[in-house]
């Protein structure tokens, strides 16, 4: 399981690049860092092109740069007599052979330390070029051990502000790990230790919410980034978050008149754990005496001027108290009364509109019928003459005036 890691680690490293040319032609290729995971195999790799014809390699050396600044030899390779180790057992040439070409001086260090993270160079003798080096920085890291869980909120008095709700805690990480939270409303308080692993260290991160209705039931998410993982680490988990009680007031309706009975109100409350107590009052003091107070519930047996004032429903439960207000108005007569009255003005107004607007269309009729078919009946009857006289002219003479007719 280790292998196939540490392959992808090295896949992920910087490209090989020559770190040191040098007047020939001749270049050491090696990546310009290499990460490895705490107590595994790493390989450092380090390699020569094909070689011109005269040159040849004599040794490969590796140094690592301590704290100090200073190169110490960890690794020698000699083309007849073989490799030569300060402290065997851990490092391994992967391919050089004695007696062969010596192009390959690749690494291998077992059981990796935090102090093994460094700066190593790889350094070819070759004749008749010279020295030809590159280095690689080696990144040792632990990948971490990850756990979320909700934190019991006790049940005892509170003060206003947030509580712990859920903790994430990062193991034994190198680097240390990175934690976020998906709320963002909430307050994260980070701390960092050492690990039980030498060079590890312990991330813990602490999650702060004000405890209410929507902060109980509620999903959240730690988020785990790190160097050795491919993507984040989700881990989520759901609030259980007692809170003080949460009060509203229902059950007026705008229609409180004076003399109205069986009014009621009640005292709508969420709260976690179960209220242990409601107070009704008034914000001049004591109830008035037609109200009566039934637990969750006031009643108002008979409306008059006292209800009109303001009402207080106080709850308690085992972690604190909440209250709410509400202010009652009084009127004098039922609203759906007036509305009834102003219903019946309206129809009285329509009605007069509808009985004027008959009696214009009436008078329109009558005018018509009395007048104007009259003088169409006397233009036709004159029409109807004047064409009878016409005709009368025209084929008989003697039916003319004798007036005109002597006077001829």
């Amino acid at each position: 399981m280790v292998w196939p890691l540490l392959l992808r680690l090295i896949v992920l490293s910087l490209p090989w690049v020559p770190t040191e040319a040098g007047p020939g032609t001749v270049r050491v290729l090696a990546p310009t860092q290499v990460r490895g995971l705490l107590g595994a195999t790493v390989e450092l790799p380090c390699r020569l092109p094909p070689l011109e014809h005269g040159v040849r390699v004599t040794q490969v050396t590796w140094t690592q740069r301590d704290a100090a600044g200073t190169d110490v030899n960890v690794a020698v390779f000699h083309p007849t007599q073989g490799p030569s180790f300060p402290e065997p057992g851990r490092l391994e040439f992967v391919a050089a052979r004695p007696g062969e070409e010596l192009r390959d001086g690749s690494l291998v260090l077992r059981d990796l330390r935090t102090e093994d993270e460094a700066n190593y160079t790889c350094r070819f003798a070759m004749f008749p070029e010279g020295s030809r080096s590159a280095s690689t920085w080696l990144r040792v890291l632990a990948q971490p051990e990850n756990k979320a869980e909700t934190q019991e909120v006790p049940l005892s008095l509170l003060s206003p502000g947030p509580v712990l709700v859920a903790s994430c805690v990062s193991s034994e990480g190198r680097p240390p790990a990175r934690i976020s939270w998906s709320q963002l409303d909430g307050k994260a308080n980070e701390s960092q230790v050492p690990g039980h692993l030498p060079g590890t260290f312990t991330v813990i991160s602490l999650l702060s919410l004000t405890p209410s209705s929507q902060t109980d039931g509620r999903t959240v998410t730690c988020k785990v980034e790190h160097e050795s993982f491919e993507e984040p680490v989700l881990l989520t988990m759901t609030l259980a978050v007692p809170y003080p009680p949460e009060v509203s007031i229902s059950g007026y309706d705008d229609n409180w008149y004076l003399g109205r009975s069986e009014a009621t109100l009640s005292c709508d409350v969420r709260s976690k754990p179960e209220p242990t107590g409601y107070d009704w009052s008034t914000t001049k003091g004591p109830l008035p005496p037609s109200a009566v107070a039934q637990g969750s519930q006031l009643l108002i047996q008979t409306v008059d001027a006292s209800i009109n004032t303001t009402f207080i429903c106080r709850v308690t439960n085992a972690l604190g108290t909440g209250q709410a207000e509400l202010n009652i108005l009084v009127r004098e007569e039922p609203p759906n009364q007036a509305l009834q009255q102003g219903l019946s003005t309206e129809n009285i107004i329509i009605l007069t509109v509808g009985v004027v607007v008959g009696l214009v269309l009436l008078g329109f009729l009558i005018y018509f019928r009395l007048f104007r078919r009259p003088r169409q009946d006397q233009h036709s009857s004159s029409a109807n003459g004047y064409a009878s006289y016409k005709a009368v002219d025209v084929n008989d003479r003697s039916t003319q005036d004798p007036l005109t007719e002597s006077e001829r």
